[in-house]
């Protein structure tokens, strides 16, 4: 499992702010106690402007989280979640014995169109090469399962011979493939589930 090191940034990267960025209010299922929302389907408290109505008195889940792009210095400036259509987040891991772990990056690609967002090939090919476990995740219809795999295997020859064209192809099969798995309704098990 990965630690924080130089990889994963505890701090923010300094320069990049949310703005008017709001993806992870519409992309992420949120299960939280104070808050039941299901990936896909904007936050009822989202403002028309992308602000967030209850922001001074957000849920905690809402107060850490924070994306790839603002935690990891090595995520490329061009990968803003809100122009790119690409959210990264860290992967983490949760156990009684050693509390949280930090067991790689996850890539979301909220579209076909993200496959072609600057920076997306050489931020996935910079964490492969630093044996960082990668996952892909294609999310379903909004409420359904995203698919998600590890896809280090997969574009390695590919980093090695630092073939960009060849780590953009494999990274459009697996999204292609993603795309045709099935996607079961996400259970929420919140009060107010039923609520997106």
């Amino acid at each position: 499992m990965l630690e924080r090191d130089a990889s994963v940034e505890p701090d923010l990267v300094a320069g990049r702010e949310c703005g008017s960025c709001n993806v992870c209010c519409v992309a992420l299922t949120i299960d939280d106690p104070e808050l039941q929302k299901l990936q896909g389907h904007r936050c009822r408290h989202s403002l028309p402007d992308n602000g967030c109505a209850i922001y001074a008195a957000r849920p905690q889940t809402c107060r850490t989280f924070f994306c790839g792009w603002r935690r990891l210095k090595w995520i490329r400036e061009t990968l803003r979640p809100d122009k790119a259509g690409v959210l990264v987040r860290l992967h983490v891991e949760v156990s009684a014995e050693n509390g949280p772990q930090y067991a790689g990056v996850i890539f979301t690609l909220l579209t076909g169109a993200a496959l072609d967002a600057d920076g997306l090939a050489e931020s996935i090919a910079a964490a492969v090469a630093a044996d960082v476990p990668i996952y892909l995740d294609v999310p379903g219809p909004p409420g359904r399962t995203a698919t998600q795999a590890r896809i280090n295997e997969a574009l390695r020859e590919a980093v090695i011979a630092r073939d960009k064209a060849g780590v953009l192809q494999i990274l459009r099969q697996l999204y292609t493939i993603a795309q045709s798995m099935p996607h079961k309704p996400v259970i929420l098990r919140g009060a107010d589930a039923g609520a997106p």
